[in-house]
Order: structure tokens, then sequence, then C-alpha cells
């Protein structure tokens, strides 16, 4: 058999925390899948990994991932991935303001990391052991029920900043964006570092460029020009670059089939 995609979105109240779970299932294959890269889209994921394992390339470089249970930050560019023969890669995907709702800890060095989950969220760790080799519909169903006790801090303003940003692929101005959600650019940009990683900056980036990959995929796309003003970018050069930069291709040379893109078509 060859590789298979899936994914499936969860419910409330596990959506407080987990917007969906996605399959990269190559567990019946006796070769390596590597045709498809992966794209940032603001979002970080939980990698459970059973069988011969995976190797990766992202901005930090080269990673072999063997069984086991991973975290991974928030990804700036896209990440090349080979899934070994007889392997399956199951993930979790975390809302932005996912992870800081789990721990008090910073998240201000995980941009592009890949590390063990234990080294990060032990208490989750230990949780998801049990899920390792179990079909996404069982990993919900479990995260359904224990996930929500371990929700103990709540981030109303970088929710409200995340979402109102995803819900605009990322092109409000940072300024703009504060005045919103009542808050200095000081503090959004100090939430921001903490909890995702990242600049308020780095992450509106990620949501207009990915704004503009699923407008791609739509039939009769609008011209290059038009989406680049569209998503934010007023100057073509500067679209170009941003594009190039996260998903190694030119807005020209973009073909969706190269890429791991949801069955939705939206990047978030």
């Amino acid at each position: 058999m060859s590789f298979i995609y899936r994914e499936q979105y969860a419910t409330a109240p596990l959506t407080d925390v987990v917007r969906k779970v996605w399959v990269m299932d190559n567990a019946r294959n006796p070769q390596p899948f590597s045709s498809k890269t992966v794209l940032p889209n603001g979002c970080f994921n939980l990698a459970l990994v059973t069988g011969a394992g995976l190797d990766v390339r992202n901005r930090r470089g080269p990673l072999a991932m063997s069984e086991g249970i991973y975290f991974c930050g928030q990804a700036r560019l896209s990440v090349d991935t080979t899934i070994r023969p007889f392997t399956s890669v199951t993930m979790v995907q975390l809302h932005p303001w996912g992870p800081a709702r789990l721990t008090t800890a910073s998240f201000a060095d995980t941009a592009d990391a890949i590390v063990p989950l234990a080294a990060v969220l032990p208490a989750l760790h230990e949780l998801l052991t049990t899920c390792l080799g179990q079909p996404e519909t069982a990993v919900l169903a479990f995260l359904q029920t224990h996930l929500p006790p371990l929700i103990a801090t709540d981030l109303p303003l970088l929710r409200q900043a995340c979402l109102r940003w995803q819900h605009t692929n990322g092109t409000l101005a940072v300024l703009e964006l504060a005045q919103e959600v009542g808050c200095s650019i000081r503090s959004l940009e100090k939430q921001f570092r903490h909890a995702l990683g990242l600049t308020p900056k780095a992450f509106a980036t990620v949501l207009r460029v990915r704004g503009v990959v699923d407008a791609l995929q739509r039939p009769h796309a609008s011209p290059l020009a038009q989406l680049a003003l569209e998503y934010g970018f007023y100057d073509q050069a500067h679209f170009i670059n941003a594009f190039r930069k996260m998903v190694q291709r030119t807005p020209g040379q973009f073909v969706p089939a190269e890429y791991m893109l949801p069955l939705m078509g939206t990047g978030y």
C-alpha cells in the first residue's frame, strides 16, 4: 500500500487547545515517502511517531526522529520530510495559544525546534504515551477525556489576538491589532515571544503567506499581483521574498501537489 494522509478535527471542549489530528501514514508501505513538504501555519504540533521513524530538515538543520513523542515549535520555514518504510506519524495540532494554556513555562526559544515532548510538557508526554500506535479517532477520544483537566491557564488577550489575525490572514498591522485587543505593542510582543516563540510580526507573516498558499489552491485564483495586495504585501519584491523564504519556491513556481496541505483547503 502507498502513503495515506488523513485528518480529523477536534470538538469542544478539546478545541480550547487542539485544532485537529492529522496523520502521515506510511505504515504499510515498504518504501520511504519523501515527495511532500510541510508548510508553517502558525500552529504547534505534537508528533507521535511509530515504526522506523522519519527524517526532517528545517531551519535548524536535519533531524532523525525515531519512535516516540515530539514537541514541534512554531515553524517559520517549510519542513522537508521523509517518512521511512512502515512508519506512521500522528500529528496533534495545537492552536497558537494551546501550549501556553498547559504550562507557565516560556516557549521563547522553541521556534523551529523539534524536541522530545517530555522535555517541554512532561505531564502531557506521560498522558500521550498510551496513544502511541492508536488511530487518530482513538487519540482524539482519549484527549477529549484526559486533556481538559490539564488546562490551567486562561489567555484571553493572546487568544483574541491570534484569532483576529487568523481571521484576517495576518493583514492587520501590529499597532492596529494591539489597539483592538486593548494593549500596547510592547505587551503584545512580550506575550507572543513567551507563548509562541515568535514576534507578532513573524506570526502575521506566516499567516499572510499561508493565506496566499490557500488562495492559490482555489479554482480560478486571482493574479499574483492582486493576491499580494489582498494579503497585505504592498511591495511586489517583499511579497516574492517572503513567499520564497517560507515556501522555498517563488509564487509562480508553487505547485500544491508538492506540499502536505490540509484537506479543508485552509492553513489554520
